[in-house]
């Protein structure tokens, strides 16, 4: 899957409805939130990635987007369908592997495709 500009969340409004009216999904390196989109009939779906200051120095934090976009390309397929997808990292995630952050994301995604499905 290719993320365009498109296909990434700015505006903290938006933020704010995924983490309000979506469900959540915790891990020990990752948050996946997820919210339906708004007109419900979205061809793509909007990803965005919450990095706060208490994972590290920028460095640190725009090492993690990174890896968290290049997991997003290859993984992110199912979640293709019109939904808002908030990924909170927290910080343990500062001294985890990209296969760790890999394998907790694809740990998320089952749990939430689950809860997706069963709703």
């Amino acid at each position: 899957m290719l993320l365009t500009r498109r296909h990434t969340m700015k505006r903290a409004s938006e933020f704010a409805m995924v983490r309000a009216d979506g469900t959540s999904t915790a891990g020990r390196f990752l948050v996946l939130n997820t919210a339906p989109s708004l007109d419900g009939a979205a061809a793509f779906s909007r990803f965005g990635i919450i990095t706060t200051k208490r994972i590290g120095h920028a460095v640190t934090r725009n090492k993690l987007r990174r890896r968290i976009r290049e997991i997003l390309r290859e993984h992110a397929e199912p979640l293709s369908g019109g939904l808002f997808v908030v990924l909170v990292v927290r910080a343990a995630a500062a001294n985890a592997s990209y296969r760790e952050l890999e394998a907790d994301f694809l740990h998320l995604l089952r749990r939430q495709l689950r809860k997706i499905t069963t709703c």
